[in-house]
């Protein structure tokens, strides 16, 4: 085990001194810093393998006014294999730079294959906390300096690390491939939002747009257990820049990000009972031209298959208009994303905004007992599938489709605010819509309209409870089969 204090010299400096200290560390030789640094311009630990780079809880913090073009990070790791680094805080002292969408990332990871960060701490950079790439154009291992397959940063993991306070993102993957992301915190990213086109969020998956270089160069990247917070933009972005595919987000905590808790566009995604908690329709940016918001959970333009399970919302404040549902699905995304498990604590009004065809929404109970307006899910895809869902507390109409041949089944929605005027499913729009065994119960007996149905319907096996209106059907032209619906009154309850 090597120290920092080891390589001491006459007059030389700090910096000087740490860098011999990590030359040294590799091939079996192990490193721990012994104190809290301040350095002018970057470490590099460079083509080492086999070590392990113990922090000790100690910091080494970027100098005041230090240059935030390359050479301005705090630490810089290129081609590195088969290493660990734990218990290690880098600083980038944004407070007392210039912080600018520069090079100056106050740690990055380049070309290094089979490592570990553990309880690894990136704060306070004036671009982005951690970023992990395959280098740039020219020093690749590739033909003529280019960048190539072997060159994307793999096998590695980054194990309770946080990245807070950074003005670009917390963490940005620009390259990387069988990785894991465990436990930690990426949060309170802020500052670019102000000036230009973040996206300011606490980790993004993003591949710079370059068509020459190889496709695919993030995939199979798994995040678990982690809390982002307080970002100005998304908590999490997935990019389909040159393919981002087979991404798997579990368990995470989403609190208090600003533009969306998950912005994805790409390719193969699962997201696994993610908590949403204190998202709302205000604006994150004042910038005029910025990108508009839309959902908690925004799944955009061109976005590929895509699986949400058991999603939760706590303290949802969506406002009372129709843009800013806790789900929102692009007309252009694929067909056949799948929703299910949806669980709210009632604060919200618009769940989900479905656009693209075949979506399938299901299996879920709904709080909608504080909801202030109505439809709170909307379909305008063909072949919506809307089935074994729960409603409680609907306020006036529980949901619209407006595409062809949505499947509406075995549904129970219990009404807890009505109009005479207003049909509690709105299906009027739509073309060939199916409706089958639903339940509709109205907490009080009133005079509601019930299922505005689109021509060639078929409705078959509802139940009405509590409805003393005439108009519980209205179609717009002759079903192509409606048999078996009925009409109940809620049984009297016992006086004991």
């Amino acid at each position: 085990m090597i120290r920092p204090e080891d390589f001491r010299q006459p007059g030389d400096t700090v910096r000087q001194r740490l860098q011999r200290f990590l030359d040294s560390v590799g091939n079996g030789l192990d490193g721990e810093l012994d104190a809290d640094y301040v350095v002018p311009s970057q470490l590099i630990l460079s083509g080492k393998s086999n070590f392990t780079l113990h922090g000790n809880g100690h910091r080494i913090m970027v100098a005041d006014g230090a240059p935030t073009s390359w050479g301005g990070s705090a630490l810089y790791i290129v081609q590195c294999n088969d290493f660990q680094i734990v218990d290690l805080h880098c600083d980038g002292n944004r407070e007392n730079r210039i912080p600018a969408e520069d090079p100056a990332h106050v740690i990055v990871v380049d070309k290094c294959h089979r490592w570990v960060f553990r309880n690894v701490h990136a704060i306070n950079g004036t671009c982005d906390g951690f970023l992990i790439y395959a280098g740039t154009d020219g020093n690749g291992t590739g033909l003529g300096g280019a960048v190539s397959p072997s060159d994307f940063p793999s096998n590695w993991m980054l194990e309770k690390c946080t990245a807070l306070n950074n003005f670009r993102q917390g963490l940005s993957i620009i390259e990387g491939v069988d990785a894991s992301i465990k436990g930690g915190r990426y949060g309170l990213t802020h500052g670019l939002w102000n000036t230009g086109n973040g996206p300011c969020a606490g980790i993004i998956l993003e591949p710079d747009d370059l068509p020459s270089r190889p496709p695919d160069r993030i995939r199979d990247i798994r995040l678990r257990n982690i809390l982002f917070d307080g970002n100005q933009g998304a908590g999490l972005a997935i990019t389909r820049v040159n393919g981002v595919r087979n991404i798997e987000v579990a368990d995470c905590v989403f609190d208090g990000n600003k533009k969306a808790a998950i912005e994805s566009f790409g390719d193969e995604v699962v997201i696994l009972r993610p908590t949403i908690r204190n998202w709302t329709h205000e604006a994150y940016t004042s910038r005029a031209g910025a990108p508009p918001k839309r959902g908690a959970i925004d799944i955009g333009y061109l976005a590929g298959p895509t699986r949400i399970v058991d999603p939760k919302f706590d303290s949802i404040d969506n406002g009372a208009s129709d843009h800013h549902p806790c789900i929102y699905v692009h007309g252009g995304a694929a067909a056949g994303i799948t929703i299910s498990g949806i669980n709210t604590d009632g604060s919200a009004s618009f769940i989900c905004g479905a656009h693209a065809p075949r979506v399938q929404v299901s299996h879920s109970v709904v709080d909608l007992r504080s909801a202030v307006r109505p439809d709170a899910f909307v379909f305008l895809g063909d072949d919506a599938v809307f089935e074994h869902m729960m409603l409680l507390g609907v306020y006036e109409r529980a949901a619209y489709f407006g595409g062809r041949a949505p499947r509406i089944k075995d549904n129970k929605f219990y009404v807890r605010i009505t109009r005479p005027t207003t049909h509690v499913v709105g299906a009027w729009d739509a073309i060939a819509p199916e409706l089958r065994r639903n339940l509709v119960e109205f907490e009080r007996p009133v005079a509601s309209r019930v299922f505005a149905v689109g021509q060639d319907a078929t409705v078959v096996d509802n139940r009405i409870v509590n409805s003393l209106g005439d108009h519980l059907f209205d179609f717009s032209g002759s079903p192509r089969a409606f048999s078996g619906n009925l009409r109940a009154a809620r049984p009297s309850r016992k006086t004991p």
